[in-house]
């Protein structure tokens, strides 16, 4: 515990170092209360959750230490705790958020220590939430883990946590970044905008950066779907000079849970309704985390090729 503290501490203290650690905040991510579900926190007093009101007043937060953080940590670091709270953006009315300061690796994964805020009226407690680390908007480690430990955050106050992401919860071994923010995974919509892209290992060491902006673009570009279901988009396709028809698709999770299925039927159609390509998919290796997109390849040997010399300018695909 107190890893942050340990990390700043050893370093040479005063004005210049604080005014360092403040450009570290990262910025917000932030939920209304009433989008969360019960499982993810617990309003206190056993009050139902009220609507925010359609003009939402900003409010300053104060800070808030745990019990345990209040008996350990001397005056110096609990005014450096202070003095970081104080330079957090206000905060509408009704939000809580998330809000990271400090990143450390550690041997075992990496510690990251972030403000809780409640800008509600009543105390909240977190449960069981999802967290994630973005390098550059691009999801790098994600985890969901119980916060219960963290107890009562008081009303317009923020609460300063540790969480270790191990590093098993890594989604690429990729460090280098200019920035990084810390994204709470919750809520109870009924709609999901999955744009966060998982891109496997692999395929992005071959795809070059205009591929990637362009998957980025059309991930942002996609309308939401429905919470518990899963979309498949097709994106791009081509020929080899072996008679090869290599389809690529875009998966999109609106479920609660990983999208792990085992085998696909695949069509692929030209506008004139003509099948040009048809096959089972092995599809066993995709996994497509909730609330996520993730790109696939697949490529049909020239055998599954129904119509080699088909006009591809438009196509249509169908996944079951």
């Amino acid at each position: 515990m107190f890893s942050f503290m340990k990390n700043l501490f050893g370093k040479e203290q005063g004005e210049k170092a604080l005014d360092e650690l403040k450009k570290e905040i990262q910025e917000e991510s932030a939920f209304d209360i009433d989008e969360l579900k019960e499982t993810e926190v617990e309003v206190e007093k056993e009050q139902a959750k009220t609507s925010a009101p359609a003009k939402r007043e900003k409010i300053k937060t104060e800070l808030s230490l745990h019990p345990l953080w209040e008996q350990e940590l001397d005056s110096e670091k609990k005014y450096t705790l202070r003095f970081l709270q104080e330079e957090l953006p206000e905060i509408a009315r009704g939000l809580i958020s998330v809000t990271g300061f400090s990143m450390i690796p550690q041997p075992n994964g990496m510690i990251v220590t972030m403000f809780f805020r409640n800008a509600t009226d009543k105390p909240v407690r977190f449960k069981t939430i999802g967290l994630a680390i973005y390098l550059d908007d691009k999801p790098f480690a994600r985890i969901r883990i119980d916060l219960s430990e963290m107890g009562s955050i008081p009303p317009h106050t923020s609460r300063p946590w540790e969480v270790l992401f191990p590093e098993e919860s890594y989604l690429h071994d990729n460090f280098q970044f200019s920035r990084w923010k810390v994204v709470m995974k919750a809520g109870n919509r009924a709609h999901i905008w999955p744009r966060t892209l998982e891109l496997d290992p692999e395929m992005e060491n071959r795809m070059t950066d205009r591929q990637k902006d362009r998957l980025e673009k059309l991930a942002n570009s996609l309308p939401p779907i429905p919470v518990n279901t899963v979309q498949v988009t097709g994106f791009d396709i081509g020929k080899t000079k072996e008679g090869q028809l290599v389809a690529a698709m875009l998966f999109r999770n609106g479920l609660s849970t990983e999208y792990r299925p085992e085998q696909l039927k695949v069509t692929i159609s030209d506008t004139d309704g003509d099948v040009v390509a048809r096959g089972v998919l092995d599809a066993r290796k995709i996994c497509v985390q909730p609330g996520n997109s993730r790109p696939w390849l697949i490529v049909f040997p020239p055998e599954f090729v129904k119509k080699p010399d088909a006009n591809l300018r438009r196509w249509i695909l169908d996944v079951e």
